[in-house]
């Protein structure tokens, strides 16, 4: 085996060499080379993806840097593991500029962890020929067989190559079960705080440190929430509360504001810590998935404002939520790998497998779970950027009554590339429901353009006052063999407000790219992210909005828009 020195010499030389040479992948490439690849979503050039790893903003050239999970040799998770790398100064278009990171060995694995800007040189890796908004430190897992330590990488040119530390490692407890560290500056204490997972002891294991290379151990988050396996890719965040009213109400009608019995753990503060886990497997919706916690940090320990278990995205297809350091206006923004561990290994593949979440920017707000209780919920807003969107074909409808003997049909244009954007907002006239035996559906089928027989299909039904996406009506074999790529999900919503009749109104905003679908219900207080599987180049070219009873529904706005994205 090489030493540390002489495996980092060769890997610098390898990675600046790589950065010379970037890989645009425009829409153009994509649409010739890969006619299922994601379009406004981030995905290898080739290989594997999982974990979206070291997250951060370049200010000094407007750039935001995504490194990932990355095995370059094969469409699976092996050994040994690398660190992918992309930038973009749009969210929407990527460049590609292969390995960042490597393992020290073919028996190893680079696996998760953080970057962060070290601006003040506290780690003295740097000297003034580094702008201070470039001086980038990588903290992640080096995994063998035997053990789960903590290194430490730098880059003297912006993060496009990196040097091992001479002394890593950094952090090792003697453990083969450690790893995943986030890190990030703790104003208050002035110092390097670091969260990771002592994975299969159920503890998410906070460290600090003056200078990213000495670290001291300072407390457990332990056995909290839904423990499934283990934990892994912990995170903590410190995130901005919007004081308003809630914006929902419940099925009752009934708020907090209108119910003078109603309890709240909304307080008058500016902002709120969330600690994010991940948990693999052990998902109640089966394989593996994000929960949350809100709470307090002094810069030494976290404690959670109650017992509750938060889900963070109820679809099957977000794990490893991750946010960016040094993000603009101190905004919070995460991304996740869009798969399950499940089945993430067997989807339909041909040069690459596995893609990222849209970006998204989280704030926390009040939320009325039900009529007696007012609680803070973790809101997302995905970040489109519409300057690098053209549209192609679109339709906006209001005040359609909707019944159960005829549908409406939209048709979105005869060449779709894939990749639209939806939102819907209709009222709900439950006295019209004349059984609670009838299947009370409003539902839209989004139909490929080249056989409408296969579809997804996204409704909301009234007696079970939940939604549900089917994503089950497909020719591809996957879909209908993998016993564990469920094709039905489901999610309880209450009203997004309720209008002057007092009739109840709902809201789901979608984004769909190709095989990924993004939904956000009531402005982002709850999500959903579903992978789905259509024959090839059977993009959605239509959608069909249907009832299942009369005088039900009304559609107040319907708003859709077939996309592309400019070269």
């Amino acid at each position: 085996m090489k030493s540390a020195t002489h495996v980092f010499a060769g890997l610098a030389a390898v990675i600046g060499a790589n950065a010379l040479e970037l890989t645009d992948r425009s829409i153009g490439s994509n649409n010739t080379h890969s006619p299922e690849r994601p379009l406004a979503h981030l995905t290898p050039s080739a290989g594997w993806m999982n974990d979206p790893n070291g997250l951060f903003y370049d200010n000094e050239t407007s750039t935001y840097h995504t490194y990932y999970q990355y095995n370059p040799n094969d469409t699976v998770f092996s050994l040994p593991l690398y660190w992918g790398h992309a930038s973009s100064q749009d969210l929407m278009t990527w460049k590609d500029h292969g390995v960042a990171i490597e393992p020290r060995d073919d028996q190893s694995g680079a696996f998760s962890g953080s970057i962060v800007v070290d601006h003040n040189n506290t780690s003295g890796f740097f000297n003034d020929s580094t702008l201070p908004g470039q001086r980038i430190v990588a903290l992640y897992t080096e995994h063998s067989n035997t053990s789960e330590t903590q290194y430490a990488a730098y880059s003297l040119d912006g993060g496009y190559s990196f040097e091992y530390y001479e002394q890593n490692p950094v952090l090792d407890i003697n453990s083969t079960q450690f790893r995943d560290p986030k890190v990030f500056w703790h104003d208050e204490t002035q110092r390097w705080i670091m969260a990771l997972a002592l994975s299969q002891e159920y503890k998410v294991q906070i460290y600090s440190s003056e200078n990213l290379t000495s670290w001291e151990f300072q407390s457990n988050f332990s056995h909290h929430g839904i423990l499934g396996y283990q934990y892994e890719c912990p995170g903590l965040a410190k995130v901005p509360v919007i004081h308003e009213s809630p914006s929902n109400v419940t099925l009752h009608g009934l708020n907090s504001t209108t119910n003078a019995t109603a309890q709240t753990n909304v307080t008058s503060v500016d902002h709120k810590w969330v600690m994010f886990l991940s948990i693999n497997p052990g998902a109640p919706m089966g394989g593996s998935f994000n929960e949350y916690f809100i709470g307090d940090f002094d810069g030494k320990t976290f404690t959670a404002q109650d017992s509750a278990t938060r889900i963070f995205d109820h679809g099957k297809d977000f794990y490893a939520l991750q946010t960016y350091s040094d993000a603009p206006n101190d905004d919070v923004l995460g991304i996740a790998w869009a798969s399950n561990w499940d089945y993430g290994a067997y989807v339909p593949a041909e040069d690459y497998r596995g893609s990222m979440s849209l970006v998204r920017n989280f704030t926390l707000r009040p939320y009325n779970p039900n009529p007696e209780t007012t609680e803070f919920t973790l809101y997302s807003e995905p970040l489109v950027n519409y300057t690098q969107l053209h549209t192609n074909q679109s339709m906006h409808k209001t005040s359609l009554e909707l019944n159960s003997d005829e549908s409406v049909l939209y048709r979105l244009g005869k060449y779709p590339q894939g990749l639209l954007e939806f939102s819907v907002e209709w009222k709900v006239n439950a006295t019209a429901v004349l059984s609670k035996r009838d299947f009370a559906d409003m539902s839209l089928y989004f139909k490929g353009v080249k056989d409408d027989e296969e579809y997804l299909r996204l409704g909301y039904e009234h007696n079970a006052a939940a939604f549900f996406l089917d994503r089950g009506n497909s020719e591809v074999e996957f879909v209908n063999q993998n016993p564990f790529f469920t094709n039905r999900v489901s999610q309880n919503i209450e009203p997004f407000k309720i209008a002057e009749d007092g009739l109840p109104i709902f809201k789901v905003r979608g984004i769909i790219d190709r095989n990924l679908i993004e939904l956000f219900f009531n402005d982002g207080s709850s999500t959903s992210t579903n992978l789905f599987f259509l024959s090839e180049e059977n993009y959605i070219g239509a959608v069909e909005i249907t009832s299942g009873v009369d005088d039900v529904f009304t559609i107040l706005d319907f708003d859709v828009k077939q996309l592309s994205v400019k070269n």
